[in-house]
């Protein structure tokens, strides 16, 4: 009898590889055409950029860094149905449970990696240990995804870098001199939004807390979206610029330029007339697009029609 294929035999017994490698590959390649071809130029730089890294195998780890709007998820998308629609294995998580249910079959990085929930600077992955399913996934995956980055502890990103390069460099020995053990690792995020939360802790423990902080960012590339998306999708030529105003204001609230700043962390800032709700009576009436009368029901306690 002839000896069977060892690699063959390791993915047949391994749930977590035949998990992420039964997708419909048809269907797979059907949607990436579609998402594909509806990429912006500064969305489809990106994408090419982390694909030749993925192609050429030389890994790296990859932040994308874009406001609310400009495209993020959509991207993951479009990666997550690249790789799936020609057998490659991509794991996308998030670093909470929300994010995860935006990404397709996402799942938080905790449960994925097994990552401890009080981390330090000496911690490592709990199912990341060699001879695991976890662990025979992790070697053919090609992608990872990480939405949401900013807000979780460094020390869980290191973490997985100090297990993943222990259990890569059985596989390729210059793999534990590499980021995350050689595997192209994509965060994403957006400063402006929610840091990691550090318990009574100082601006000066929140800023140490954060990626930017770990020695990992030194090998990071930081990709940026500009463009929000989702302000331009249904805009006509007569409210490009009112949209384009309004999106830059936004940023501005984010930064902290908007208005005069006070002192102390306070600034006063003008909001527009046309976004504040004028009728304080039937608030929720306000802000209906359509011409929906509402009426306050007393035994229910809510607005109905």
């Amino acid at each position: 009898m002839p000896i069977p294929n060892e690699a063959v035999i390791s993915c047949a017994v391994n749930p977590l590889i035949l998990e992420e490698t039964s997708y419909d590959v048809e269907k797979m390649k059907t949607e990436h055409a579609s998402l594909y071809h509806s990429l912006s130029d500064e969305q489809r730089t990106v994408y090419d950029r982390i694909m030749t890294a993925i192609d050429t195998g030389e890994g790296g780890l990859f932040f994308l860094y874009g406001h609310g709007g400009t495209g993020k998820t959509y991207i993951w998308k479009t990666l997550c149905s690249a790789l799936r629609g020609r057998g490659d294995i991509v794991l996308p998580v998030a670093s909470s449970g929300i994010a995860s249910l935006l990404l397709p079959k996402g799942r938080t990085a905790h449960s994925r990696f097994g990552i401890p929930l009080d981390c330090d600077e000496n911690s490592t992955c709990n199912k990341i240990r060699p001879d695991t399913d976890l662990t025979g996934l992790l070697k053919k995956t090609k992608l990872i995804i990480w939405d949401e980055a900013p807000m979780t502890h460094r020390y869980c990103f290191e973490a997985l870098d100090r297990s993943l390069r222990d259990v890569m460099r059985s596989h390729i020995e210059s793999c534990s001199t590499k980021p995350f053990g050689g595997l192209v690792v994509v965060l994403g995020g957006d400063f402006r939004q929610v840091l990691p939360v550090v318990p009574n802790g100082s601006r000066h423990d929140i800023v140490h807390a954060s990626i930017c902080s770990s020695q990992l960012w030194n090998s990071c590339v930081v990709l940026k979206l500009t463009n929000n998306m989702r302000l331009q999708r249904g805009t006509s030529a007569s409210t490009s610029e009112d949209t384009k105003e309004f999106a830059k204001w936004i940023l501005d609230v984010g930064d902290g330029s908007a208005g005069t700043i006070l002192g102390d962390g306070e600034a006063d800032v003008r909001i527009s007339d046309d976004i504040l709700i004028q009728n304080v009576e039937n608030p929720i009436a306000s802000i209906s697009l359509s011409k929906i009368e509402l009426y306050w029901h007393p035994l229910t306690k809510w607005w109905i029609q």
